[in-house]
């Protein structure tokens, strides 16, 4: 009997000295379950790996006092010291050493369907030098070939004309992707997946811009736990919020306020030499929905509101036109639903289909001589992607638009030519409202052939057919894209395709332009090269190399007896590298673009674009140390050119001044300087991350003249100076 007690009592001090721990290990701030993670526990050297959801376990861990030890390769090492048994269930968070990437960088080609783009992700945009708060329309201007027009919210594209580029959201045509003053892009960055730019020689699945195309894609808000983020600096405030609503869908919702035009006012009172001619505000809401149907069909349903407003006083003839002065008001207003269906048929074949329903609403009005166009637009995507075998694969789609827009004006007609108007006050004032429907239908079929499984050609003969309504016209353009990647290492590819946008609404309405014109159309060509010398790893050097040039048929210029005419033509030639190099903190880029953007225009012969920018320079660099980023961009532009005027003549029926001009865009505006800079210090608590952040754009207060003002006979003038320098502090947080 006595060794009968003996046991029990060995075995309830055992069961008392051996316990069962468990523990969840979390990454700090972002709270992101961590798996397949080892985690040790000394003196006692058991070890335990993570499972899915971040959960380990130990078993039969002696009583007393024990260290957690986790050691993860990217993170800070963790070591707890515990008293094992008398703690349960408890969460572990891990320091992360760099919570994002500073620097833009080229999607992998894994992602990339088209070689002639190039793509940012969130994680790449989010704080790039120069992006002022992570905008990632702003950071596409450090890739190749774009450019901007200072202090608007035009995009020029390789020397193209704004109105040359296509703006998207989904794949959805939008007005635009940039507020006023072109310091924000139109959906708040945290809601963005990506930005995507085409310059040259693109695919077939885009359309109706001869210039590039910039397209921003919406992200699928996360659904395993609720996340938010707010922020508030001297220019806007916004936050966002996004979460699972149940096991088979989420949501997100995003909303941001500028108060920059109240900013700017102060700005303008303190700096002489900056001359407020606009106070914007703004505000944009971003909404999306996503719900797993079923395994074969997901569903995505975004949401995007934006609202611009201009609003000042002109306490003088505007373009020395005695008969415009008071307020001017200036807004534009869009909405799109854009609700997309993807059906997966097996791993080779799935289909897209999706639609775009909105409104676009513009007005402008100064001293009662006003335009007003209310837009309802849908727009219709569907494509069937099949992989028919490893040297096959199809891409077949359509590509819709129907438009009914209701156009009130009380504007006085006006000849321009070279970037000089003639004042309003000569033209006849037209007054009236219309309506006017539009439909823009187009297909495509894209087919990417190789020979064989290894071979190391790939061959893309491309088709698009388009119609418009709105000129009666209907147009074949075919386009080939060509890839040879040598090895992992070296991508060469070319391209060459036809491109046809139609007319702006003013070109071809009856009344004020001409209803017979027809479509301007442009054939791309594009050949170049991308270098990995990394070798595998993450630091060293990419190099990318392309030239292009555009042959620009059908330009709609000015005429004197039809308003307008198919008279113009144009090319665009030039060269464009970016070379990338990184160094365990430090990443630096080049981006050079070298072009010439000339247009013919019969009567005024061959002379620069209005947005021919020989040299355009950016140089990037970031440098990560613990919790600091700090970063840097320094773009040097060559001006825009301008039309001289060389005098005037005095019209007295209409009390104003005529401009003579000069030679068309004979001279040009001084070079675009501006040095920007970021200071990004992170605060990473457990459960959520501060960030305290100083942008700070045109450091060195450079003047970056784009206009010219002049005295109402036009015999003085003056420069008009961008943005001054403009500091911007703010606070972001994450949980």
């Amino acid at each position: 009997m006595s060794w009968l007690l003996l046991v029990l009592f060995s075995f309830s001090l055992w069961a008392q000295e051996n316990v069962t721990f468990n523990g969840t290990l979390l990454e700090k701030g972002t709270r992101k379950p961590l798996k397949d993670v080892s985690v040790f526990i000394l003196p006692h050297k058991l070890k335990a790996v993570t499972g899915e959801n971040g959960k380990f376990n130990f078993e039969n861990i002696p009583a007393g006092k024990c260290t957690v030890v986790i050691n993860l390769t990217g993170y800070d090492k963790l070591e707890r010291d515990l008293e094992c048994g008398k703690v349960q269930n408890l969460n572990f968070y891990i320091e992360k050493k760099y919570y994002t990437s500073f620097e833009t960088t080229v999607i992998g080609k894994v992602t990339k369907r088209d070689d002639q783009g190039q793509s940012l992700t969130q994680e790449e945009f989010i704080k790039a030098p120069g992006s002022f708060g992570g905008d990632p329309v702003r950071a596409a201007q450090n890739l190749p070939g774009v450019a901007a027009t200072s202090g608007t919210a035009q995009i020029v594209v390789q020397g193209a004309s704004p109105e040359d580029t296509g703006y998207l959201i989904n794949g959805h045509r939008v007005p635009l992707v940039f507020h006023f003053g072109g310091l924000s892009s139109v959906v708040i960055p945290e809601a963005v997946e990506r930005v995507d730019l085409l310059p040259s020689g693109y695919g077939p699945e885009y359309s109706r811009a001869i210039g590039g195309i910039i397209g921003l894609t919406t992200k699928a808000p996360k659904d395993d736990r609720v996340h938010g983020m707010a922020y508030v600096d001297l220019l806007n405030t916004g936050g966002l919020i996004e979460g699972p609503i149940n096991n088979k869908s989420s949501f997100l919702f995003s909303g941001r306020y500028s108060y920059i035009g109240q900013v700017l006012k102060q700005v303008a009172k303190d700096n002489e030499d900056f001359e407020l001619t606009s106070a914007p505000t703004y505000y944009d809401v971003t909404s999306i929905y996503k719900l797993k149907v079923d395994e074969k069909n997901d569903f995505k349903a975004t949401f995007v509101l934006s609202k611009d407003s201009l609003v000042s006083f002109a306490n003088k003839p505007i373009n020395n036109d005695p008969k415009l002065r008071g307020d001017i008001q200036n807004t534009t207003e869009f909405f799109r639903l854009m609700p997309q269906l993807t059906t997966r048929f097996s791993e080779k074949h799935k289909m897209d289909n999706s639609l775009s329903i909105g409104k676009d609403s513009i007005f402008f009005n100064v001293s009662g001589r006003f335009l007003d166009i209310d837009s309802n637009v849908i727009s219709q995507r569907s494509e069937f992607v099949s992989e028919w075998k490893p040297t096959y694969k199809t891409y077949i789609g359509l590509d819709n638009q129907w438009s009914q827009s209701r156009v009130g004006v009380n504007l006085p007609t006006s000849f321009e030519v070279g970037g000089v108007r003639t004042p309003f006050s000569v033209g006849d004032v037209k007054k009236f409202e219309t309506e006017a429907s539009s439909t823009l239908l187009g297909a495509y079929l894209r087919q990417e052939i190789k020979t064989s499984e290894d071979s190391k050609w790939t061959y893309l003969p491309n088709i698009r057919v388009d119609h418009f309504t709105l000129t009666r016209e209907s147009f074949l353009e075919p386009r080939f894209q060509l890839r040879y990647q040598q090895d992992p290492s070296l991508l060469l590819r070319g391209a060459w395709g036809k491109y046809v946008q139609p007319p702006l609404p003013q070109e071809s309405s009856p009344i004020y332009g001409n209803r017979d014109i027809s479509s301007p159309y442009a054939f791309h060509y594009m050949v170049g090269y991308t270098k990995d010398f990394r070798q595998g790893t993450t630091n060293g050097l990419e190099f990318t190399n392309n030239f292009f040039y555009k042959e620009l048929k059908d330009l709609v210029v000015p005429d004197v007896q039809s308003r307008y005419s198919n008279s113009g033509t144009g090319t665009i030639a030039g060269g464009e590298i970016q070379a990338k190099f990184r160094k365990n903190e430090w990443t630096s880029q080049v981006v050079y673009t070298y072009l010439e953007s000339t247009r013919h225009i019969p009567g005024y012969g061959s002379r620069p674009s209005e947005f021919d920018q020989t040299h355009n320079l950016n140089l990037i660099g970031s440098y990560r140390k613990e919790k600091w980023t700090f970063g840097g961009r320094f773009r040097f532009v060559s001006g825009l050119p301008y039309t001289p005027i060389t005098g005037a003549n005095f019209d007295s029926d209409n009390d104003v001044y005529i401009p003579i001009s000069g030679s068309i865009y004979s001279q040009r505006f001084d070079a675009f300087n501006q040095l920007d800079i970021r200071i990004d210090r992170s605060f990473i608590y457990e459960k959520w991350i501060l960030t305290a952040y100083l942008d700070v754009q045109n450091i060195m207060n450079s003047k970056n003249p784009s206009s010219i003002d002049y005295s109402y006979d036009y015999s003085q003038s003056k420069k008009g100076t961008g943005l001054p320098i403009l500091p911007t502090f703010g606070i972001k947080g994450e949980f």
